[in-house]
């Protein structure tokens, strides 16, 4: 690509002057009250099309300069490469070293926050206490100074918080679990009372009241039957003005007299 030059044939000298002329257009005080704003606009845009020319002549002038270098000697742009990656391997490790100081300055935190949470009546002498896997730790402050940092304070609240919240919903779920026993409770007691109702299958014989009676067999109710009123036809009970059943207590008794027909004829 040809690239225009000046008398000294200078690029990066004619990139120079090219933003210095982007600038002197907008700092010159003498001709900025002369000039109107149309023919200042014209000028600014003049002086930005060269420039942005000129840089992307002298962009293409050191994109060429590499094409060639990379063509005439490639292990240069190979050591080059080779020494970014070092670098960058570098950059990393101090990355990870600094991660790393962190994270033993939050085990330290977290350690004596254990310690006092285990033995809290010890006071300030418990962030002393040397502990398992937490290494060097920090004397104990003396007698009127706050127990612990603020960082570690701070924790404190949070566990605190934590456990109380645990406590809520562990609370919250006795809560459910009692309201649900409560409730199949009250089901079975209905269902009990609906069965009580209904009352269970069987032949009874009702007194002279009208209430139930005992469970009698059907040669016992016939006998009663018999006994209870004038005789008449065997194995038909006799019904008088006093001794007429009504209801489904006058069908039992024509069952059980049936029944006892056969018993009665022997």
């Amino acid at each position: 690509m040809a690239a225009t030059t000046n008398g000294n044939g200078n690029l990066v000298d004619e990139f120079e002057e090219a933003f210095q002329s982007c600038l002197s257009v907008l700092t010159k005080e003498e001709v900025l009250p002369t000039m109107e704003k149309d023919e200042i606009r014209v000028e600014v845009d003049h002086t930005i099309l060269r420039f942005i020319d000129l840089a992307r002549q002298m962009e293409a002038f050191f994109l060429q300069k590499r094409f060639l270098l990379s063509a005439l000697k490639p292990e240069l742009v190979v050591k080059e490469d080779t020494n970014e990656l070092r670098q960058e391997l570098v950059r990393k490790e101090e990355l990870i070293k600094r991660h790393y100081e962190k994270i033993a300055v939050w085990q330290n935190l977290f350690a004596d926050l254990q310690g006092w949470a285990k033995s809290p009546a010890q006071g300030p002498a418990s962030s002393g206490l040397p502990n398992g896997n937490s290494g060097p730790q920090p004397p104990a402050p003396p007698t009127g100074a706050p127990p612990q940092p603020n960082m570690s304070s701070n924790m404190q609240q949070q566990l605190q918080q934590q456990q109380l919240q645990q406590q809520q919903i562990q609370q919250q779920q006795q809560q459910q679990l009692q309201q649900q026993i409560q409730q199949q409770q009250m089901q079975q007691q209905i269902q009990q009372q609906q069965m009580q109702q209904q009352g269970p299958p069987g032949i009874s014989v009702a007194s002279g009241s009208g209430g139930p009676g005992p469970m009698v067999s059907p040669q016992q109710a016939m006998f009663l039957q018999q006994s209870a009123g004038p005789r008449g036809a065997p194995g038909f009970p006799t019904q008088g003005p006093g001794g007429v059943l009504q209801g489904p207590l006058a069908f039992l008794e024509k069952t059980t007299s049936n029944i006892g027909m056969p018993e009665g004829r022997r």
